[in-house]
């Protein structure tokens, strides 16, 4: 893998900067030979990473936003805010880069892990020479812990029989507790502790924001038991604003009718704010409106209301995160360690226009190409963000919220890569609320944390020994505004792509319409060029005016993507492609059976029958004392979509949910007694010669048919769920049984069989 010369440059100033062991000596203070204690130096700064998803540059109120963010303005007037930094346009690529100190394709997730390719920039292995920016802390003698979203693991790996190679506690996290998938449910999350399953608490109350920050505090306060001033470095990953966009009810009414000026008003506010506070230059102008973008002004009253209240509840969901954060602040402060902690607050890509021109009520529906038109989503106006809803706002005001640059999440123009970044320390940082307008990029923040901490880079990590960073130590730009050095640096996304230097940009994209998972992109688009200097909103190319100025990015961008293995480029519906054949080959190896023994839960593709197929046999034993148990047999999903077999007081019961959440139910006539029983579910194929498109559900226990009828139904695949047998995790497909809970007997021996 070839490397930036200006990368190895950094790090052997960094590295020469730093006597061997200097971190170490830092937290040992050996006694002389008198018997006297070293006088102890001052101590490491901890320190404190919130990576924000899919926030926007324009979003936060310190960048001229329209939702309030006080803990996040706390920290901005603290400190720092950068105003030219960028990131990789989605979240694997992000959080790679962030964590490693190296160009996302370097450490082999260019894209995102879901559709991992079998090629060394995406196939979501990252490296054991790409050492994370957690092991270096933790060989330095911090405390490493990691909450919330984790979501750069290769297919199929999420699940408890692992391989755990690229789940936290191998990445030099020493406490984990979150999630490991793009998004999860706020009020029902499936959650994990450490490398195990864990259930949320209890409580009508509960959202996982506030579980978070409960939690980063008591591992905070956790080193008191055996050293309370061992530094720590605390990755604090909330799925906080990537849908869904979920907030407690008394939340959301706080924002009612804030948002009735529609996203076109919203970016002239939001651009005069922005001008105000310095992070734009007077002359700036919003980028153009996308042609699908219809016009506030010219939607239809019903349509406004319900776009309005998609950005009360988005609105309410960031300022709830904000306000979690700060309970985390203060107990910073109650310890007297906020000080001396180096606070970063970024987010991982721009604004999120996946809900489509609509929103959605159900954000997983443009994984399916069918996302809702705006009378489907207005019959869950008034439960818009609470349980039962899965949202995504419209793309709108992921249009605002990247004010005043262009486009959105997975492109490479501005309003993908530009998001928000802001460091404070009050004890290491002199400048207060300035404005930092240096180009910095996700690969810069292990070099430039691990230089303000005095932590040389470890040499070698598990035996392997480690690459240079690309990132660049941005930590000169603590004291001073003078421009950053020289720099180009390549973006590539789904055959998205662009490379900025200075301030002139080549960017081309693949398809504009994002929530399009399976429709056909390019990877051949000419060249855009733009002065972002002159034009920061990308409106005017100036490819035709200066072809010597392309022609040389034109080089530069594919120098960069060989050295950092970009190629071979595929758009989205080309990866989605690719992993068609991969799922044949498993489902050929199998011979189209999946067996589990014993009871298993939170299995994700390839490990799950795919019954979206639409026909398969299910075989069990269930065994039960007493009468009329009720407890899940198989659950694939939620109550937002899935399948399940269950006991309902002893009757078997078949269910299938559709993404609305509305039920068909095939119940078994009776009961089944106490004992040992194989029961058998047979879901049949739709009948093409039926025009209603009827399937056959027949359930049947030691060879009794106890249910046999049709029903017109297509299976979801689980959308944001996982797979269990003998118990449900999460919000239940079924009903009448607790969910996370084992079922009440014993389920063995379960067989799937697909056509």
């Amino acid at each position: 893998m070839g490397l930036l010369q200006h990368s190895i440059s950094a790090v052997a100033l960094v590295a020469a900067s730093l006597a061997p062991g200097a971190a170490i000596a830092q937290a040992v203070a050996p006694p002389l030979s008198d018997g006297t204690a070293v006088p102890r130096q001052a101590p490491r700064p901890n320190v404190l990473i919130w990576v924000l998803d899919d926030v926007g540059f324009a979003q936060l109120s310190c960048f001229g936003g329209l939702v309030p963010t006080p803990n996040i303005d706390r920290i901005a007037r603290s400190g720092l805010r950068y105003s030219n930094y960028h990131t990789p346009p989605i979240c694997s690529a992000s959080r790679a880069a962030i964590l490693t100190g190296r160009n996302s394709h370097s450490v082999h997730l260019g894209g995102h892990a879901a559709v991992a390719r079998d090629f060394p920039g995406y196939d979501g292995r990252v490296p054991a020479g790409a050492g994370t920016l957690a092991e270096n802390f933790r060989q330095a003698g911090y405390a490493t812990f990691a909450l919330g979203k984790w979501d750069h693991v290769p297919p199929g790996e999420s699940t408890p029989a692992g391989p755990m190679t690229y789940w936290p506690l191998r990445q030099g996290f020493e406490r984990f507790y979150g999630f490991l998938a793009a998004e999860t449910d706020n009020f029902d999350p499936l959650l994990w502790q450490d490398s195990s399953p864990t259930d949320r608490p209890a409580g009508a109350d509960y959202h996982l924001n506030a579980d978070l920050a409960d939690r980063a505090i008591a591992m905070i306060d956790g080193r008191n038991a055996v050293d309370p001033a061992k530094p720590f470095f605390l990755y604090w990953a909330t799925g906080t604003a990537h849908a869904p966009h979920h907030a407690p009810a008394d939340w959301i009414a706080r924002f009612r009718g804030k948002f009735d000026m529609g996203w076109d008003k919203a970016r002239d506010r939001i651009l005069a704010s922005q001008k105000a506070q310095g992070l734009q230059p007077g002359h700036a102008k919003p980028a153009p409106r996308p042609a699908i973008l219809p016009a506030w002004d010219g939607l239809k009253p019903a349509e406004q209301r319900l776009y309005a209240r998609q950005m009360e509840v988005f609105a309410a969901a960031l300022a709830y995160a904000d306000a979690q954060f700060g309970r985390i602040l203060d107990a910073l402060e109650r310890r007297g360690e906020l000080d001396n902690t180096i606070v970063v607050i970024v987010s991982d890509n721009g604004a999120s226009a996946e809900g489509g021109p609509t929103g959605s009520y159900h954000e997983l529906l443009f994984a399916r190409d069918a996302l809702p038109s705006a009378a489907e989503n207005m019959a869950f106006l008034d439960r818009w963000g609470l349980p039962g809803t899965y949202p995504h706002y419209a793309m709108g005001w992921a249009v605002a919220g990247n004010t005043p640059y262009r486009n959105y999440k997975q492109t490479t123009y501005e309003g993908g890569t530009r998001v928000p970044l802001i460091v404070a320390w009050p004890k290491g940082i002199a400048a207060k609320g300035a404005v930092r307008s240096q180009f910095v990029h996700a690969s810069d923040i292990t070099p430039t944390l691990l230089a303000a901490a005095g932590v040389a880079p470890a040499a070698s990590v598990n035996d392997a020994p480690q690459l240079p960073f690309e990132g660049r130590d941005f930590g000169y730009s603590f004291t001073t505004t003078a421009a950053a050095p020289p720099r180009a640096q390549y973006f590539e996304m789904f055959g998205h792509k662009g490379l900025l230097a200075g301030d002139w940009k080549i960017v081309t994209y693949s398809k504009l319409e994002t929530w399009n998972m399976f429709g056909p992109g390019r990877t051949d688009r000419p060249w855009e060029l733009y002065d972002l200097g002159q034009d920061p909103g990308e409106s005017t190319d100036l490819a035709a005016a200066r072809p010597d100025k392309l022609a040389e990015l034109d080089r530069e961008f594919d120098a960069q993507a060989r050295r950092f293995n970009v190629y071979p480029i595929a758009d989205q519906a080309a990866m989605n492609r690719e992993l068609g054949p991969k799922f044949a080959a498993d489902f050929a190896r199998r011979q189209g059976k999946w067996t589990y023994p014993a009871p298993v839960a939170r299995l994700v593709p390839p490990n799950v029958p795919p019954l979206s197929r639409g026909s398969f046999t299910m075989r069990a034993q269930v065994g039960f004392a007493g009468d009329g148990p009720s407890g899940p047999i198989f659950a694939h999903g939620g109550r937002m979509g899935g399948s399940g077999l269950y006991l309902d007081q002893g009757r078997p019961v078949f269910v299938v949910r559709a993404m609305n959440g509305t039920a068909q139910v095939f119940a078994a006539a009776r009961a089944l007694p106490a004992g040992t029983h194989r029961i058998e579910l047979r879901v049949g194929p739709a009948d093409p010669a039926n025009p209603r498109g009827e399937r056959s559900v027949v359930i049947s226990a030691d060879g009794e048919t106890l249910l046999s009828r049709t029903g017109r139904f297509e299976i979801p695949g689980g959308p944001g769920e996982t797979f269990e047998v003998g118990r449900d995790d999460g919000s239940i497909v079924g009903e009448n049984y607790p969910a996370n809970a084992p079922f009440p007997g014993e389920v063995r021996d379960v067989t799937f069989s697909v056509p």
